[in-house]
Order: structure tokens, then C-alpha cells, then sequence
């Protein structure tokens, strides 16, 4: 049960980023951000009023894992802002979760066993492809580049810290420790907000939807960790970039790379190693 919900709340978190990705091309980034934030505070207070019970310390960990959220947005649209694309995201993804990864071991204690460590090993190139990442061209390690570097690995850190201090309350409290994780992220993102054109004012209201089901996305990985090891949650639902791909090249008649491709088929070795490792 807690593979499927880490898988199902793959397929919606890659689904907000296929969104707001489309929407990215013409609004500015950080009000999508804001508006994404905003939604899923919206959806979960719903959830949470109607669905989960208010526990003692859930309004730290929401605040504290919606900076990580909104730092990890700024800096991956600071970073996008500067260098190609092909290097910020698979950067910030590959960060993520091995930072995420790293927090489990420390603090939590896990212990996987070695199916799920060569699921890990496996996983880790498949975002890296998947994301858009190719072998290291040194023509492109100019200034920018090195900029967008150390910008995507502050993503990396930021989204991390949100999936490890998320799923630190009881189940019957989730939707109010997302409720309170976007709320504390749109706050975040207010002070960079832009006024954009009439003609956009669409924009927001998609925004919002997207944001909607980035919380019930994120309520379903949260749930997902308390019956098993976080590790093998945040490895699932850290292979989201497989949704924009997959869609992109379904929707928008997108062409998927030799590199995408075969992160692709590494990431479906990495999840049937790992749930084969987990049973």
C-alpha cells in the first residue's frame, strides 16, 4: 500500500510540474510558484478540516518544510534564470534526493537492505537523464554556468529538506502539516511577486489547480512513509521528472531524447528493484 501511494504521489507531483512547465513559458516563474503554493494551502486546510485532527507540533514542521519548499523554487528559477536548463534541473533533482537520502540515514536511522540500495544507485543517473542532464561539456562551464550549478544544488538542498521534515507528524494530521507547509511557502514567495500583463490573468487560476494537486500529492507521500523506510518514498517520488517527460512527448508531441529515453527505462528498473527490495 505505501509503494502505491509513493507512486501515486509521483504521478501528481510530476503533473504540477508539467503545468506550471507549460505555464513557466509565459508567466513569470516565482508568481507561479506563489499561486502554486496558494492553491495547495487552499485544498489542504479542506482536507484537513474534513479528513485530520489538529496535533501539537504539526505547525512547526508545516513552516519549516514551506521555507524549504519556497527556497528550493527560488533558487531553481534563479538558476534557470541564468544557465541552460539541461544543468539546473538535473542538478537540483540529483540533490534532492541525495541530500534527502542523507538526512533519512542521520536522523532517522534506516537501514535499507541491498535491493533498495541498488535501487538507489540505479535511480540516481535515471533522474539525472530523465531531467535532461548529459555528459559535462567544459565550452559550457562559463561564469553563468557555474552560477546555475551552485544555484541548482541550493534547489536541491531546499525541496530536500522539504521532503525530510514532511511526514514527521501522524497520519491524522497530514493535510494539516501540507495545509500549513504551502501557506508558509506562498508567504514565502509574496515578496517576490510581479504584476504581469491583463492578458495572463488566466494564468493564476492554473497555478492554483496545479497547486491543489501538489498537496494531495505531497499528503500521499507523507502517508507513504509511515508504513516503510522514507528512503524508499523519497527515491519514488523523486523520479517525477518521468511525468513532464512522459507527457510533454504524449500532449505536446514533444521529442524524448536518447537521454530521457534511457532514463526512462533505468527509472522503471530502479522502482521494480526497489519494491522488489521492500517486500
Amino acid at each position: 500500500m505505501s509503494i502505491a501511494l509513493a507512486l501515486s504521489a509521483m504521478v501528481l507531483l510530476g503533473s504540477t510540474h508539467f503545468i506550471n512547465g507549460v505555464l513557466a513559458r509565459f508567466y513569470p516563474p516565482l508568481n507561479i510558484a506563489f499561486y502554486t503554493h496558494l492553491g495547495g494551502a487552499l485544498v489542504a486546510f479542506l482536507g484537513a478540516l474534513l479528513f485530520s485532527t489538529w496535533e501539537p507540533n504539526v505547525w512547526i514542521w508545516g513552516a519549516l518544510s514551506g521555507i524549504g519548499s519556497a527556497l528550493g523554487a527560488w533558487l531553481l528559477y534563479q538558476g534557470l534564470s541564468r544557465a541552460p536548463f539541461a544543468i539546473v534541473v538535473p542538478v537540483s533533482a540529483v540533490a534532492m534526493v541525495t541530500i534527502a537520502l542523507g538526512l533519512s540515514l542521520v536522523f532517522l536511522g534506516e537501514r535499507p537492505n541491498g535491493w533498495v540500495w541498488l535501487g538507489v544507485m540505479i535511480a540516481l543517473p535515471a533522474i539525472w537523464l530523465t531531467a535532461g542532464g548529459g555528459k559535462p561539456n567544459k565550452a559550457r562551464m562559463n561564469s553563468s554556468t557555474r552560477a546555475g550549478l551552485l544555484l541548482g544544488l541550493g534547489a536541491g538542498l531546499g525541496f530536500a529538506l522539504q521532503l525530510h521534515l514532511l511526514g514527521q507528524v501522524p497520519n491524522q494530521a497530514a493535510f494539516y502539516d501540507i495545509a500549513l507547509c504551502m501557506l508558509s511557502g506562498a508567504v514565502c514567495c509574496l515578496p517576490f511577486y510581479q504584476h504581469a500583463h491583463p492578458v495572463r490573468k488566466r494564468f493564476p487560476l492554473l497555478a492554483t489547480i496545479a497547486g491543489g494537486i501538489s498537496a494531495l500529492g505531497l499528503t500521499l507521500y507523507a502517508l507513504s512513509r509511515q508504513d516503510q523506510l522514507a528512503i524508499i518514498s523519497i527515491v519514488i517520488v523523486s523520479m517525477y521528472p518521468l511525468i513532464p517527460v512522459v507527457f510533454g512527448s504524449l500532449v505536446r508531441r514533444e521529442r524524448v531524447s536518447g537521454a530521457s529515453m534511457v532514463g526512462i527505462v533505468l527509472s522503471i528498473a530502479a522502482m521494480m528493484v526497489i519494491v522488489a527490495g521492500s517486500g
